[in-house]
C-alpha cells in the first residue's frame, strides 16, 4: 500500500483538471476551477492504475531492491512511534 500510495501520488498529484476536465497543459484551461486529478477520478481509474502498479512497476521495485529498501525504513520508522 505504502509503495502504491507513493507511486500514483508522485505520478499524479501535481496535475490538475478544471471542471471540463481539461488539464493544466491544455489551452483552455481554466486554472480557477482546477482540481488535482486524483480527486477527480473514479474507482474505475484508480483500479485501472493498481493494476498498472501490480504488473509493471512492482516487479521493477523488486527487482530495483525498492521493496526491501522501503521494507526496511517502514520498520525503522515505526519502531519510533513505538
Amino acid at each position: 500500500m505504502f509503495l502504491f500510495a507513493r507511486w500514483i501520488a508522485i505520478c499524479y498529484a501535481d496535475t490538475h483538471l478544471d471542471e471540463n476536465m481539461k488539464c493544466q497543459y491544455d489551452e483552455e484551461f481554466k486554472s480557477s476551477e482546477a482540481i488535482s486529478v486524483l480527486n477527480r477520478e473514479d474507482g474505475y481509474w484508480y483500479r485501472e492504475q493498481l493494476g498498472h502498479f501490480n504488473t509493471v512497476v512492482y516487479p521493477n521495485y523488486v527487482e530495483n531492491g525498492t521493496v526491501e529498501d522501503t521494507e526496511e525504513f517502514l520498520r525503522e520508522e515505526h519502531s519510533h512511534f513505538d
